[in-house]
């Protein structure tokens, strides 16, 4: 008995599986288009059945947004790329919209359009003033696409601000906003007390939370989050309502200023500050702020 029922389960699963190979790719398409793209991918590996609907231009045009901005020449292929190219193209890696100070990428998961703003194309308070901020050349990167940021020499009155019109973020999502940064060799740059307040503001209304930018939060061997100051003779109490930043693998560091949601309809923009003003501070190389969706 046990046997006749194997037999029967395997015969079940062949005759399901001619089943589906007779199914319309089309009708296919329409199922894949109304999963996500990673497992549009999935579908593609695993089954010769699925992987024309899953490539086809049909599936990916339902995960590429309806509204990509204009980019800049030359930062897509010459040749009208399938969709499934397209996509992969915009979320490999940024691509520079024709001001060459912002870029876009598509989020991997979901499809959504997240933007970074170059140091350049923020409001920098004394940010033209060679006494107090300087202008770097990181050299040219494929990847990250700015090759420029500004370091502090030295101020009072830290104060940075970009926006974005929402109507260029994907609707009905959360956002993050995070300031990309790194700090001069020397680990101390006056920056670990007063904290910093970052500032989200959309809709008239704004929610503000406060870093520490000369400190750090890690995930021990353990699995338990840590934090550090880089101060090695200052104490300052990180409690949980600072928000410290994390370091990245492109050897940067981000720290989140502030999230929002972008409800649809919507045509004002987002504003997004970083202020201190109340102690010299100095070594703050900023890169820039990247807009993403909120994981």
């Amino acid at each position: 008995m046990p046997q006749s029922r194997v037999g029967t389960g395997q015969g079940s699963l062949e005759t399901a599986a001619c089943e589906i190979d007779r199914l319309p790719e089309e009708l296919l398409a329409a199922v894949i288009s109304l999963t996500s793209p990673p497992d549009a991918c999935r579908a593609a590996a695993v089954s010769r059945t699925f992987r024309p609907a899953a490539d086809s231009d049909a599936v990916w045009s339902c995960f590429l947004p309806r509204d990509l901005p204009q980019f800049a020449e030359g930062e897509l292929p010459g040749a009208a790329p399938s969709k499934k190219a397209l996509f992969r193209r915009l979320s490999d890696q940024p691509a520079l919209l024709p001001c060459k100070l912002v870029s876009m990428q598509l989020d991997r998961a979901t499809g959504a359009k997240c933007y970074t703003l170059s140091a350049r194309s923020l409001h920098i308070a004394w940010g033209d003033t060679p006494q107090y901020w300087e202008w770097i050349d990181l050299g040219i990167d494929e990847v990250k696409r700015f090759s420029e940021a500004a370091k502090l020499r030295g101020v009072w009155w830290l104060d940075i601000r970009g926006k974005i019109n929402r109507m260029m973020l994907s609707e009905n999502l959360t956002y993050a906003a995070y300031m990309v940064f790194k700090l001069a060799d020397d680990g101390f740059n006056l920056l670990h007390s007063p904290f910093q307040d970052a500032t989200v503001s959309v809709a008239g209304s704004d929610s503000t939370q406060q870093v520490c930018l000369q400190s750090y939060m890690e995930v021990g061997d353990d699995g338990v989050p840590q934090k550090h100051i880089l101060s090695s003779h200052i104490r300052v109490p990180l409690t949980d309502d600072i928000v410290l930043p994390r370091k990245r693998a492109d050897g940067w560091m981000e720290v989140e200023l502030g999230e929002f949601y972008n409800e649809e309809g919507y045509d004002d923009e987002v504003s997004v500050s970083l202020m201190e003003t109340h102690t010299w501070k100095y070594g703050l190389v900023v890169w820039g702020i990247e807009i993403r969706v909120k994981k």
